[in-house]
């Protein structure tokens, strides 16, 4: 997909956490281990509720000492900045939902796992997974044009990667074990508290957990929305939620979505409307 000029894939929705007690803030509050994050590196994460749903999932990024960036590749950073401002009470703590801002993939460079890169007035961050892609993200120009191609080809690659982000209609919905978040290396079991952590803990020490992510293919005209049901044809009996998707070809899209543990492969369900789905492979790849 890359090429020496990089394509405008999407706006990118960054959150902007800023202060001498950005670090701690972002360690009480989010399920990674924040607090061994170093400058110019980055890790997954996310924000859970109180009952270990996951609101979002997003890539942290520390650009320097007291500053953290959140990039939502499905947005709400506003709304997210919104929420988290009820947590600060004294903390010297500044959140701003950064506007303008842009995704493009970008050429490769050498990079060790987790570094954060400067580039183009912005910075990058290689995505490992089924291919390697570097992320970049760096201020809008007047000139930039969205590729919607080139945008569904990083979506496809995102759904191969089994990357699990989370939209409004996703929200809260599902905890970090269905979502494979232990696979991003997005959970901390030895942090200490944040909230949701007692559920974390609960589902990987004593198991219980019923939900996994899922590759499906969906032989469709459209493109799922976000929060679309999956259901047993002979049935009707829900068994599944998409979390995003992306076209393979006129006839055909390629998902992520939520299903039962014991959903078997190539287990045939349907949406709402009708249209087919195939479960093409239960739980996803490491994506690094």
């Amino acid at each position: 997909m890359h090429s020496d000029v990089p394509s405008l894939l999407d706006h990118a929705q960054i959150l902007e956490i800023s202060g001498k007690d950005s670090l701690a803030f972002a360690n009480a509050q989010f399920s990674s281990d924040v607090s061994s994050l170093g400058e110019l590196n980055w890790q997954w994460s996310a924000w859970l509720d109180a009952q270990g749903r996951v609101r979002n999932v997003f890539a942290l990024l520390r650009p320097d000492a007291e500053r953290l960036l959140a990039w939502l590749p499905y947005g709400r950073s506003a709304e997210i900045a919104g929420q988290l401002s009820r947590f600060v009470f004294r903390s010297k703590v500044v959140l701003i939902a950064r506007e303008g801002f842009a995704l493009l993939e970008g050429a490769p460079a050498q990079s060790a796992p987790g570094q954060l890169l400067k580039a183009d007035s912005g910075w990058s961050l290689q995505l490992t997974g089924a291919s390697s892609r570097r992320a970049v993200l760096r201020p809008l120009t007047d000139s930039d044009s969205i590729d919607p191609a080139a945008l569904n080809a990083w979506r496809l690659a995102d759904i191969e990667a089994g990357l699990p982000w989370i939209d409004d209609a996703a929200s809260a919905e599902f905890t970090a074990a269905a979502l494979g978040l232990d696979r991003l290396g997005a959970i901390s079991l030895n942090k200490g508290c944040y909230p949701g952590q007692e559920i974390v803990a609960r589902l990987h020490f004593r198991g219980g957990n019923k939900r996994s992510s899922a590759l499906v293919r969906i032989e469709s005209e459209r493109i799922p929305a976000p929060g679309e049901t999956l259901h047993v044809p002979a049935s009707g009996a829900m068994s599944g939620t998409i979390l995003y998707a992306a076209r393979l070809d006129s006839r055909t899209c390629q998902a992520l979505a939520i299903v039962p543990i014991d959903c078997p492969r190539g287990a045939g369900l349907a949406l709402a409307c009708g249209d087919p789905v195939v479960v093409e492979r239960m739980g996803a790849p490491n994506p690094g």
